[in-house]
């Protein structure tokens, strides 16, 4: 029985939240490793402040995944690519 366009509709919106929480857990691992190696005593201040930004610029991508998350529920719901797949 093939899938209605709804469940496909949630299928494929699933998938992407999916990916953009993987993606985050791997960015917010990066930011605890960096986090911490700022940490380690008796390190010289330059590292520290490459380990503080190396931290916050693995967060900045975070924002950039939502917006994009947002434009594909967008494209789902605009049924973009079930009118592609007719060809």
């Amino acid at each position: 029985m093939p899938e209605s366009i709804e469940a496909r509709r949630a299928r494929r919106k699933r998938e992407a939240v999916r990916g953009v929480v993987l993606f985050g857990l791997l960015q917010l691992a990066c930011v605890v490793c960096f986090v911490s190696l700022c940490f380690i005593p008796d390190l010289p201040g330059w590292t520290v402040a490459l380990f503080a930004a190396l931290a916050v610029l693995c967060l900045l991508p975070l924002m950039f995944s939502l917006a994009a998350l947002k434009q594909r529920f967008r494209e789902i719901e605009g049924g973009e690519l079930d009118a592609a797949a007719e060809y």
